[in-house]
């Protein structure tokens, strides 16, 4: 009974942190123009700073994960939290592009202390279902928090000002920290291994040319997540409340990747990889028929498509780099989170280029480039891989 009580705290504990981690990921995309506005500063300047905070978030999964085992998962996890609160507030005290970017990338370092360490804790602490269970809740909760944290974002700067959606975050980092520090349980400490240096493994792995392909297909996924609703967000721009409607509605997608485990364990990787892109692409032409048609049941309905596809895809691509690099899947996992938020930080700067019909004919390029190197990966796997739902985002 303890033990099952502990695991509904843990878990709680985990998948919100996570969420209100992954949500400041999003926070610029509804209210780039209100902070140019404030600051004073083009909006292209605070694009800018958002790709700096993922480009650093990027930077902070793989540091910390890299020294997680040797000061303990549970006390990265904890501080981690605290940092981001500090950090955070700093935000608000931005006064022009340059300490924009500057507190901005700060936060997301700090913030790239929780999802590698998370996953590993994950492993450490409990085996079979329940964890299978957490680290599905866990990338569930990112993928919520894509949308989640843009519906907080303008809400809270419709109210009040964008600088209090900053102060918000910070409260709750401080109050995650708090309670992480009464409820996580620690895990025992390893001894640093100089056999087994990071920059080799890293290197090492950057030769596998399946890994290669899997992270060529990583850099699309989150990248691909807010082309996507940047462009819907300039697209519907004087039309609220379609647009609340459709990010509202996408949520429903992310059940799907609580299913991902039953369709990797039938289906097979490979064959549920080609599923996601597939819905993706459905979901791009569904928006195009929006474009001509003015209808927003098409909007909300590629909506869901889309973060269903997401919500495939990145458990999926996971179970491949872990199955792939076997005993150094620690430092392969970190990578994936890398080049995953790599791409989120260049996302911004190539969407604000371009307008609806040109981002989505973007999407649809970057997904056929997807299945040709899934094919190829069929090709050179030859095989069905071993079926694995823990990951690393």
């Amino acid at each position: 009974m303890i033990m099952q009580i502990s695991f509904k705290l843990i878990s709680i504990l985990l998948v919100s942190m996570g969420i209100m981690v992954a949500c400041n990921i999003y926070t610029f995309i509804p209210i780039y123009g209100e902070i140019a506005s404030s600051l004073g500063i083009p909006s292209e300047s605070v694009v800018v700073a958002g790709s700096s905070f993922t480009f650093f978030y990027a930077c902070g999964l793989l540091t910390f994960a890299n020294i997680a085992d040797r000061f303990g998962k549970k006390e990265i996890l904890v501080l981690g939290m605290l940092v981001s609160a500090l950090s955070t507030a700093l935000v608000m005290f931005s006064f022009d592009s340059w300490s924009l970017s500057f507190t901005r990338g700060l936060q997301g370092f700090c913030l790239g202390s929780f999802a590698p360490v998370a996953f590993s804790y994950t492993y450490d602490l409990f085996e079979g279902k329940r964890r299978t269970l957490l680290l599905a809740l866990i990338n569930s909760g990112f993928l919520f928090a894509g949308i989640l944290g843009q519906l907080v974002s303008e809400w809270i700067t419709g109210i009040s000002h964008w600088t209090a959606v900053f102060i918000f975050f910070s409260i709750m980092y401080l109050f995650l920290f708090l309670m992480g520090k009464k409820i996580l349980p620690g895990t025992p400490v390893s001894a640093y291994n100089y056999d087994r240096q990071p920059a080799i493994i890293l290197f090492r792995l950057l030769q596998n040319r399946k890994l290669l392909m899997l992270y060529g297909i990583v850099f699309t996924l989150l990248s691909s997540f807010v082309v996507y609703y940047d462009s819907l967000t300039r697209f519907l721009s004087g039309k609220d409340d379609l647009l609340l409607q459709t990010r509202l509605t996408g949520l429903i997608g992310v059940v799907l990747s609580l299913y991902t485990g039953r369709l990797l364990e039938k289906l097979g990787a490979y064959k549920t990889l080609f599923i996601g892109f597939a819905i993706a692409i459905l979901s791009f032409v569904i928006s195009y028929f929006y474009y001509y048609t003015v209808h927003p049941l098409f909007l909300m309905t590629s909506s869901i498509l889309f973060v269903s596809s997401i919500s495939l895809l990145i458990p999926t691509v996971i179970t491949l780099i872990g199955d792939i690099s076997k005993g150094e899947r620690s430092q392969a996992l970190s990578l994936y989170s890398f080049i995953l938020l790599g791409g989120t930080s260049l996302a911004p700067l190539a969407a604000m280029k371009l307008g609806y019909l040109q981002s989505l004919a973007l999407l649809v390029l970057c997904y056929t480039v997807n299945i040709l190197l899934g094919s190829l990966l069929t090709i050179r796997g030859g095989g069905r891989f071993k079926e694995d739902s823990g990951g690393a985002k």
